[in-house]
């Protein structure tokens, strides 16, 4: 036994002295391993590096081995803001929401049509007949949001060949000019379908900006959601290449303590079979990175709208540091309310609902319609004797209507008045959903929080544990297998508490929403 830690001594003293003299003077590895920090530092707030294996190696009797650190291109992280930023310009589906917008304008452009001046002119002509005769009528209708009133105004002119029963289509030789106005007043007074119409479609706007406001919190949501997971991938990514490194970096240490009589052979083939172990968790991390990239590409876009997906090179090399918040009061879900669509959505179906319950409830009474209109002939009679028509004329009607049966105007009211019963319920849901999805954001924040503390304990053992086999195996008290579980165990643990960062940031992606944080920008 003694004669063995001997020789592995001796081979440990050989390995030094070759690395001191090929280490160049005045430099080191940083202890990060392969994964150390590029140049560029993210912008974000105060963060801490995801711990990650440390990478101290075996090599013989348990000497660190200095790793190279990888080369990465100098360029900025990319960051959540980065992701986010782009996508109000960029995003297809959110430039399909935003078009709600001006149809909601050309249906209320449509709805004030309604109120259009409209000009009529009709012209007729008996050539043949006992009574050969001519007449033209033109009259110009201005109808009004006023209690429903239309005014109107017009000229006509007829021959003097009428029959005497016809005798009111005569004219004196310039015509007759005439103005006046009709006003309801019972049914189509305080509202008729033309209002109702522009009232449903003035809410319409509202409820397209609410889509709009629904479809942003939606992508923001999903845009961070893939961010984070992009970085997770990456942060998993690093964890196997360290690992991969540690078994490359000893496998000379091995070797030459096998040739030496120290280990037994089947410990270097056993260390040459955990190298190609984890070339293949290389490969499958290298695998999610680019699957997150591409998942990532969907909200991350460039000037021209196309997906980006972003090279491995822009991951940040620190994720910022879980901080705990308070249960959400009663003010930030009164918060949340206003600043979420859905309830709002379900109030101005409610308004539209109201109006056409309104206008129903208007058609089920009788219609009493006022109208006045003034007259004057001008120009020479035609009459032989004093020109009756030369005087000018007042004339004033009523018209009333009186519905027998009500069955459309009260179907109707039936159908507005669910709607807006429906309209409430959903209200109510919303309101519950918002809170709910608060709680619910909170509770995974809280535990996510939970997990990471205890996953930096776990990495914190799992890594005492780690260097006390390496130490046991230098000496000769221990194996590779162990060492390799002992690894493994610790890079199972830093993955964990990868998953419990990501899980928080997450978790705050869902509060932020829930919240409503990303309806403007």
């Amino acid at each position: 036994m003694i004669r063995r830690r001997v020789a592995s001594l001796a081979v440990v003293l050989a390995v030094v002295a070759v690395r001191a003299e090929a280490a160049p003077a005045g430099k080191s590895a940083p202890a990060g391993g392969p994964t150390a920090a590029p140049a560029a530092a993210p912008a974000a707030a105060p963060a801490k590096a995801t711990p990650t294996v440390a990478s101290p190696t075996v090599a013989a009797a348990s000497v660190p081995v200095t790793l190279v650190p990888t080369t990465v291109p100098a360029v900025a992280p990319l960051t959540a803001a980065e992701v986010l930023g782009g996508i109000d310009q960029r995003h297809p589906l959110l430039d399909a929401t935003v078009r709600e917008r001006p149809i909601a304008e050309a249906e209320l452009q449509s709805a004030q049509g309604a109120f259009d001046r409209a000009w009529r002119t009709r012209a007729v002509g008996v050539p043949m007949g006992g009574y050969p005769s001519a007449r033209v009528d033109s009259s110009v209708e201005v109808p009004t949001t006023l209690w429903g009133t239309t005014f109107f105004g017009g000229y006509r002119w007829g021959s003097d060949t009428f029959a005497d029963y016809d005798g009111k289509q005569e004219t004196n030789l310039l015509g007759e000019l005439r103005a006046g106005a009709t006003v309801p007043l019972l049914r189509n007074g305080p509202v008729d379908r033309r209002r109702a119409s522009i009232a449903r479609a003035t809410t319409g706007l509202e409820l397209a900006d609410l889509t709009i406001a629904e479809r942003r919190i939606e992508l923001s949501r999903l845009a961070t959601v893939r961010y984070w997971d992009w970085v997770g991938a990456g942060r998993k990514l690093a964890l196997a290449r360290e690992m991969l490194a540690t078994a490359q970096n000893r496998d000379a240490g091995i070797a030459a303590r096998v040739t030496a009589g120290d280990l037994p052979a089947f410990e270097h083939v056993d260390n040459q079979r955990a190298i190609l172990q984890r070339r293949q968790q290389v490969v499958s991390a290298e695998r999610s990175v680019q699957q997150a990239a591409l998942e990532l590409s969907l909200y991350f876009r460039g000037a021209d709208g196309a997906p980006i997906v972003v090279d491995a090179a822009r991951l940040p090399v620190a994720m910022p540091e879980p901080d705990p918040i308070s249960a959400p009061t009663r003010d930030d879900i009164a918060r949340a309310l206003t600043r979420r669509p859905e309830p709002a959505r379900a109030r101005a179906q409610g308004v539209q609902a109201n109006v056409e319950r309104d206008w129903a409830m208007d058609q089920r009474r009788p219609a009493l319609d006022l109208s006045v209109a003034v007259s004057q002939d001008m120009g020479q009679s035609t009459y032989a004797v004093a020109d009756k028509r030369a005087k000018t004329e007042l004339e004033a009607s009523l018209m009333l209507e009186i519905p027998i049966d009500r069955n459309v105007a009260d179907g109707r009211v039936r159908v507005a008045q669910a709607q807006m019963e429906r309209a409430q319920a959903q209200e109510r849901f919303a309101a519950d959903r918002v809170a709910t999805e608060l709680a619910d954001a909170h509770s995974a924040i809280t535990a996510a929080l939970q997990r990471h503390g205890i996953a930096v304990d776990e990495v914190t053992l799992a890594r005492r544990l780690e260097q006390g086999e390496r130490d046991k195996f230098a000496l000769g008290d221990s194996s590779l297998l162990l060492v390799n579980l002992r690894e493994q165990a610790t890079v199972e643990a830093a993955v964990r508490e990868v998953d419990a960062v990501i899980d928080y940031l997450r978790a705050r992606a869902l509060f932020d929403a829930a919240a409503g944080v990303h309806a403007q920008r």
